[in-house]
């Protein structure tokens, strides 16, 4: 199953793509547990696309029987920097959130043109008995 949809580059669209998201997890027949596990995910993805990047933004995701992949697609140059904030800090934990919590992520700059896709991986757990 796969979707693509573009996101508002402010702050009030990041609840509603998180539900476009949501959506589709649930029609792709995705457990409870990681439809939750990603819309924290593409909260993340999305936040920082529509804080820091440029417009257009798009979120596009992919889902098969090994693993769903979600994409957000924005026209800023800066990939981004997976670092850690000071305990103190209210911010700059997505990318870590990201990393910490997906199979893979990553960040790919196109070429031409200004802009970048930034994706992550969740693996499916294997059915019971396999």
């Amino acid at each position: 199953m796969q979707g693509e949809t573009r996101v508002d580059a402010d702050l009030a669209a990041i609840a509603p793509a998180r539900h476009w998201a949501g959506e589709r997890f649930e029609r792709a027949g995705l457990v409870p547990q990681a439809r939750e596990l990603l819309a924290i995910l593409v909260s993340e993805l999305v936040t920082n696309a529509v804080r820091h990047a440029a417009p257009p933004v798009v979120l596009r995701i992919d889902v098969d029987d090994e693993r769903t992949r979600v994409e957000v697609e924005d026209h800023a140059p800066q990939l981004p920097v997976l670092t850690e904030p000071p305990p103190s800090a209210l911010g700059g934990r997505g990318v870590k959130i990201v990393d910490m919590l997906s199979t893979a992520w990553g960040a790919v700059p196109h070429r031409g043109e200004p802009g970048k896709t930034v994706w992550f991986e969740l693996a499916h757990p294997a059915p019971l008995g396999v």
